[in-house]
């Protein structure tokens, strides 16, 4: 069985409504295949997967908190959009096999145009709250946590699972072979970022699920933490000592030893507060959280538009206020990374400016939140046009900053923000840049260039397309859609492009 049209039609526009992952910046070539998507449909639909090989990732070093790091990959935008499309063809395969909702909590499978592929954005809460109550009757809890979960999933483990969620042969062919084109050909690891590879890890972890049922364990699970509840220390021992059994039999996993732990009920209810997101670090933050949700009406990834905003609550979010919050959070004794993360998500949701100044001021402490601040910035509504020069300006400063210049991550996620904001600006500076930079960088400069309307200067590196690497080339044939019909014909017709993706990017280029 192929992917069908439906598929392939919804999954371009979820890539294009949700990105293709939360940490990397939105690929905004999206927004032309979204608009000739029947023309990619076309291309694509019945077709033989193993006609569309998996292309070249990126992948970059991404901070977790102030001392560890992870590896996060960005697919090539058309396996994304296929990805996508078998994930949302077949993914019910998957979650038939999965345990309850009420044991389970990460990653349910519920695709939906509006809000991802996955039901419940509040699961992680839900998560603990539902332990909370489980712990009541429990003189234990075991917490138990995989170490470097994503990175140790076998192939051949998520290949059965797949064949048991019958998913067509092409599809798991196709797939694997785009989990190894992550690896290294190594069949071991699954990359960090792409939005439909959260359910392949879940089905990873059905096996290890039904024999945690099997050894009749109470536990409920969301990802790689796990939590058991016991009737006493000893019982709790006896499930450590099986359950690294258990994953390391199932697939050579292991606990992470710094973050397993044994609690005794008060113990385990002084954790529960410090893992819960809704949290408010004071009166302040809770004074935000409360604007953010009477406009979002509680969805945590809904955007509010400054105009659906009444004027007594923006002016009620004061610059001063926020600032205080931040610099609470960075000013405790161990930096809570995950939940200042969460309030960039909340700001993000109604773009209030109040946060600019303080972010880029502390930016050399706020490099674990780079990806939200990011999203943030580039959020951000009602400020003057002179303004955003400025904060222009301050993000090319940053570019020479020590934490920015020795982290490629950075880099990219600070350059992407002037392909979103013409009132960013500052093209002069970043052509200066453009010939120095790495391939990545050089991207987004010639992103920055369309959204400017620097066609001339697009114009003149025509004779180094063919020395570009395969994401520069997409970036310019999307920028050069702004040049006049019959000499970006004629270019564009010069050119040999082999997959639907480039393909369908260049008529668009043409036609646009």
């Amino acid at each position: 069985m192929c992917l069908n049209a439906d598929s392939i039609k919804w999954a371009i526009n979820f890539v294009n409504n949700h990105s293709d992952g939360d940490l990397f910046p939105k690929i905004l070539e999206y927004e032309a295949i979204s608009a000739v998507a029947d023309d990619f449909v076309q291309r694509t639909e019945g077709k033989d997967l193993s006609t569309f090989p998996p292309s070249s990732s990126r992948r970059f070093i991404v901070p977790k908190d102030e001392i560890s790091y992870r590896q996060a990959t960005q697919l090539d935008p058309q396996d994304s959009i296929f990805l996508s499309a078998i994930i949302y063809q077949f993914g019910k395969g998957i979650e038939d096999r999965r345990f309850s909702r009420d044991e389970v909590f990460s990653y349910r499978f519920k695709p939906d145009l509006s809000f991802g592929l996955y039901d419940n954005k509040n699961a992680w809460n839900d998560f603990w709250s539902k332990a909370l109550q489980k712990s009541k009757f429990a003189s234990y809890v075991l917490y138990c946590d995989i170490a470097d979960f994503y990175n140790q999933l076998y192939h051949h483990t998520i290949e059965n699972q797949l064949l048991e969620a019958t998913f067509p042969n092409q599809a798991i062919k196709w797939i694997i072979k785009l989990l190894e084109s992550t690896t290294a050909g190594v069949s071991r690891g699954v990359p960090v970022g792409p939005h439909g590879i959260h359910l392949l890890s879940e089905a990873a972890m059905i096996p290890i699920d039904n024999s945690f049922k099997s050894n009749g364990y109470d536990f409920l699970r969301y990802v790689d933490d796990i939590l058991f509840f016991c009737d006493s220390e000893a019982s709790a021992k006896r499930i450590l000592s099986s359950t690294a059994a258990i994953i390391d039999k199932q697939q050579r996993l292991t606990l992470q030893r710094h973050k397993t732990k044994i609690l005794n009920s008060d113990e385990f209810r002084e954790m529960f507060q410090s893992m819960i997101e809704d949290r408010p670090i004071s009166e302040d933050e809770n004074k935000v959280l409360d604007v953010v949700k009477k406009y979002s009406g509680g969805d945590p990834y809904r955007s509010v538009s400054y105009a659906k905003i009444s004027e007594k609550d923006w002016l009620s979010l004061t610059d001063e206020m926020i600032n205080q919050i931040i610099h609470e959070y960075l000013d405790s004794q161990e930096v809570d990374y995950i939940h200042l993360r969460w309030f960039y998500r909340r700001l993000t949701q109604i773009g209030h400016p109040g946060a600019i100044d303080v972010t880029l001021k502390e930016i050399s402490k706020l490099g674990p939140c780079f990806a939200n601040i990011c999203h943030y910035l580039a959020s951000v509504q009602n400020i003057d046009p002179e303004k955003w020069k400025d904060l222009g300006r301050r993000l090319l400063e940053l570019l020479d900053a020590e934490d920015v210049r020795n982290n490629e991550y950075f880099r990219l996620s600070i350059l992407s923000l002037f392909s979103k904001n013409i009132n960013i600006n500052h093209l002069s500076n970043l052509i200066q840049m453009y010939s120095s930079s790495e391939p990545f960088a050089r991207r987004e400069i010639l992103l920055a260039a369309k959204t400017n309307a620097a066609f001339d200067w697009l114009r003149e590196h025509k004779e180094s397309y063919t020395t570009m690497d395969p994401w520069q080339k997409m970036a310019y044939i999307y920028g050069i859609s702004g040049l006049p019909k019959d000499e970006k014909k004629y270019f564009i017709n010069s050119q040999s492009f082999n997959r639907p993706f480039e393909s369908v990017l260049a008529q668009w280029a043409k036609k646009t």
